[in-house]
Order: C-alpha cells, then structure tokens, then sequence
C-alpha cells in the first residue's frame, strides 16, 4: 500500500521517496522502536496494524494511537535527532519500510513537494492532539468512550436506533484511542453493559440505542 504522505507526490517522486527505504517485516508483538531509544529514522506501514505507547511519569503503560496500514511514524526524531518519545509495537504481522534519517533529511532539503507533503501531515496530527487534549480536559472517560463508540457507529453508517460495531476495535485499541489504559475502558465497556446500553461479543459491540448511548 502506498504510504497516504506519499500519494499527493508525482509517481517519479514517490518512487524516489520509496528507492530510498530498506523493507522490514515484524511479527505480532514485537518492538519496532522503544521509547527513549536513540532511532532517528521514518517508517511507512504498508501493511498491519501498530500500537503506541508510553510510560507515563508513575510508570503506568499508555497506549494512545494504533497505526494502520498508510501510516508513517518516527517523523520527531528524524527531524530533530532526539530520542524517542514513545514505544511502537506491532498487534498484527505488519510489512514497513525505513527511511534512513540521512536520507529522509536530504529530500527534505531537495524536493519541495516532499518537505510540504512532511509539514500537512504533521499540521493534520498537531490538530488531532489538540481535539484529543481538549476532550480528556473537559470530558470523563465514560462520555469519552461513549463519544468514540458513537463515531465508529457513524462510520458503520448507523445513525440512530440500534447499531451494530464490527469488527469492534479491541480494548487496548479503544484504549489507544482514548489516550488511557486497557483495564480503564473494560471497566467503563462493563458499565455500560451492565446498564444495557450494550452489549459485547466476539469482535463486536451491539449498541443497543444510540440515543440512550449518547444521553449518558
């Protein structure tokens, strides 16, 4: 799968972009990059599914984004030369390239459309933050994870009644999403199950009124 940075560029730019990365195949579980390693390179996921995470400063495990397959990562450190700010493991077997930081800073430097198509992205991501921190400041987890149950419902195209979500993201998805742990949404996912607001199966959530979802 072409990276989606990569499919605004020329075909002759992106085929240089992608001549210039070394292939790499992970299995499920495994470390791509560890936090506060000293890696400075840029990855594409052409295939799979990837988890971030970070400790936090008690030392409690977050996991706040999981990357599919047309993503790119690792764009801080190949910028800036420090370490990394977080943890990339693998949930499914996934299929990357690299791009070396020494290379990625020489198209930067030569190919305009390139260095533009690096700034979007990362102007995309800031702005993604920035609605992200402004849920977890003025939103409880439960109305956060019933706000997220709402939009993949959306996206499976239910829009009122009951809805249907599957394949439904797994906990520690609905957790990277939401920017908390694991064990935080099974609590708030068996709350609303023991209200019967939903219900969960293999794989999917049921949700049984969206608009008793999202009256809290």
């Amino acid at each position: 799968m072409v990276p989606e940075i990569l499919q605004s560029l020329s075909p002759a730019l992106r085929e240089k972009v992608l001549a210039a990365c070394v292939p790499l195949s992970f299995g499920p579980g495994k470390t791509v990059i560890e936090e506060n390693s000293l890696d400075q390179d840029l990855y594409f996921l052409q295939q799979g599914q990837l988890l971030v995470r970070a400790l936090s400063a008690n030392g409690v495990e977050v996991a706040f984004r999981v990357m599919e397959a047309g993503d790119c990562f690792g764009e801080f450190a190949a910028i800036d030369g420090l370490p990394r700010s977080a943890s990339v493991e693998t949930i499914t077997q996934a299929i990357l390239v690299r791009l070396p930081r020494e290379r990625f800073l020489g198209l930067m430097r030569s190919e305009p459309d390139f260095a533009m198509a690096m700034a979007q992205m990362i102007t995309k991501r800031a702005r993604a933050m920035s609605a992200q921190l402004y849920e977890m400041a003025t939103l409880k987890l439960g109305d956060r994870l019933r706000l997220e149950l709402r939009r993949l419902a959306l996206l499976q195209g239910f829009v009122s009644g009951e809805a249907l979500i599957y394949p439904a993201p797994t906990h520690q998805a609905l957790a990277a999403r939401l920017a908390t742990t694991r064990e935080s949404v099974s609590r708030e996912l068996s709350r609303l199950a023991h209200a019967g607001v939903i219900v969960c199966g293999r794989q999917r959530i049921i949700i049984k009124d969206l608009a008793r979802l999202t009256a809290g």
